[in-house]
């Protein structure tokens, strides 16, 4: 039966071979990490897209290892099980790039590979841009920040007073499966009530709607433009050509330096929906 998830039954309860712990980062937030893979593999740092959590790396977890990786994906602040802060600012480019370069001090990486989706992708994007020595390798999944986005513009209209007066409560199950089906995958069969549940739960805890709205409002949402010509290491795109939430990225991704781009049919989530598929081009290019 679906219900709301605990966040001790959150992924990845019960799954052998995928720990995880919390952090408390430099930054003085406390994330969720979930890791597997050998620990001397080539690191990669999964950073997943707004409202999500690292649910969406299931997938990965179980693939990659087998390439010689070691997959780390976090809770980014605000989101799943990690901290929510309160402060306008706690959500800005900065605030999230700040938390990036705090997590590799705290997981010992010196250089790793990056892997986003989404707003993911665009953190991942930025955060290469300006650290280039510590990112060997970039993967995007239908990344934020190679296009403009209408959403960030309409959330930035609404009054924070107005944002403030509604709870949790509006974010409903049915709201998400929607999300997920019509919004989210291009194959909505593919959309199981346990992948509602995983994404629905965590929007539950308090704090949620605080967090998903001020990172619409104050994060960085613009297409990076001519910058990305400085990208110093091998980048992977790949994309779903069903994209309902970011569209006509193809020409801007195949103008990033030393890029290899990928177009598979599926949605905005083509590696939930196609993983098999996504993790046999992300695994070796990684490696």
């Amino acid at each position: 039966m679906s219900h709301r998830l605990t966040p001790a039954e959150l992924y990845p309860a019960g799954v052998v071979g995928v720990d995880v712990r919390f952090i408390r980062l430099v930054t003085g937030v406390t994330v969720r990490v979930a890791e597997s893979g050998p620990m001397d593999g080539v690191p990669l740092v999964m950073l997943h897209g707004w409202g999500g959590s690292l649910y969406m790396w299931r997938y990965a977890f179980d693939i990659l290892p087998a390439f010689g990786i070691r997959a780390i994906g976090v809770d980014l602040r605000g989101f799943g099980l990690s901290d929510r802060p309160r402060e306008h600012d706690a959500y800005t480019l900065d605030a999230y790039c700040a938390e990036v370069d705090a997590l590799f001090d705290a997981l010992d990486i010196a250089r790793g590979a990056l892997l986003g989706h989404s707003m993911g992708g665009a953190l991942a994007l930025h955060y290469a841009l300006r650290r280039p020595g510590r990112v060997s390798r970039l993967a995007l999944i239908n990344p934020a920040g190679l296009t403009r986005l209408l959403y960030p513009t309409v959330a930035r209209a609404i009054p924070r007073a107005a944002m403030a007066a509604i709870s949790e409560r509006v974010v409903t199950r049915t709201l998400i499966r929607f999300v997920l089906r019509r919004l989210v995958y291009w194959d909505s069969s593919k959309v199981t009530e346990q992948d509602v549940d995983q994404y629905w739960s965590p929007t539950q805890l308090p704090g949620f709607v605080h967090a998903a709205s001020e990172t619409l409002r104050t994060f960085d949402w613009h297409p990076v433009g001519a910058a990305a010509e400085s990208l110093a290491m091998p980048t992977m795109v790949v994309l779903g050509r069903n994209d309902r939430l970011i569209r006509h990225e193809r020409a801007a991704a195949a103008r990033l330096p030393n890029v290899a781009v990928h177009d598979l049919a599926g949605g905005h989530g083509v590696h939930e929906e196609r993983p098999r598929d996504v993790y046999e081009l992300v695994g070796p290019f990684v490696r």
